[in-house]
């Protein structure tokens, strides 16, 4: 995931972010959860999710944290973090408390509150809140930041982009569906095989048994339209096995103080 948080006066927030999987885990694309307010795709397996988006300007992405063999499958999904955001904790501090109430495989948790200027990344491996000033964020398996080759490339490509905002999502969107690996030497080292590294070391990710790899990939682009108002444009892109394109979900819908709940 690459972030240009606050950077633009007319683009509070412009997000690009792949989702990479299992092939054989089932989930459903992105659509609007019944009665929840909620726009986000879905883990058939364990019913959360991974990205999703609230009618009210809440967001929120969730990644793993790559632990080769310290996984306990035991632990209730991470996938319940996104909702639990979306569906309106009313502050960061309290998200926290839940957070660091509930046990879970490693994660880090983004969360940004449109109406209230405010992003927050959470992790249950490199401390729990962190709040994020503006600038441009790099997200994938391992702390904020973290220089990985497929991230210091897709951050300076969503930073070019940003600067010239025509086709904006278009752009990040072939952003998202570069293949281009690093040199061995570049490699993360994370406990994984010097192969399995190398498999996942492109921004998008394709396996040679075809049974892991880019499922998806989501761009968010807000526009400040007044100084409470904000236009929030949201594709998704669906990727099969074979890592061609399988079915696209575009949404937009304007936020304003009205949109919160009791307004």
């Amino acid at each position: 995931m690459a972030m240009a948080w606050q950077l633009h006066p007319k683009l509070p927030l412009v997000l690009a972010a792949n989702r990479d999987e299992f092939h054989d885990r089932e989930s459903a694309p992105m659509a609007w959860w019944e009665g929840q307010g909620i726009l986000a795709g879905r883990d058939l397996r364990a019913g959360g999710t991974w990205l999703g988006l609230s009618q009210t300007g809440r967001i929120a992405l969730l990644t793993n944290v790559r632990e080769p063999g310290k996984q306990d499958p035991q632990l209730p999904s991470r996938g319940a973090l996104v909702p639990m955001w979306l569906q309106g904790a009313p502050a960061a501090p309290e998200m926290a408390q839940r957070l660091r109430a509930m046990p879970a495989n490693g994660y880090n948790l983004l969360g940004i509150d449109l109406m209230a200027a405010q992003a927050h990344c959470w992790s249950n491996r490199h401390g729990h809140r962190h709040a994020l000033a503006p600038g441009l964020y790099g997200l994938s398996n391992a702390a904020l930041d973290t220089p990985w080759p497929k991230l210091i490339r897709l951050k300076r490509m969503l930073d070019e982009a940003c600067r010239q905002p025509d086709r904006l999502s278009e752009t990040l969107m072939q952003a998202l569906s570069d293949r281009q690996l690093p040199s061995d030497e570049l490699l993360p080292q994370t406990g994984l095989s010097t192969e399995w590294e190398r498999w996942l070391s492109s921004i998008f990710i394709e396996t040679p048994h075809r049974r892991y790899g880019t499922r998806c990939s989501t761009v968010i682009v807000v526009e400040q339209q007044t100084p409470q108002e904000w236009r929030v444009h949201t594709v998704e892109q669906g990727w099969d096995a074979q890592g061609q394109a399988s079915g696209r979900v575009e949404q937009s819908w304007t936020v304003t103080p009205s949109s919160a709940p009791g307004a």
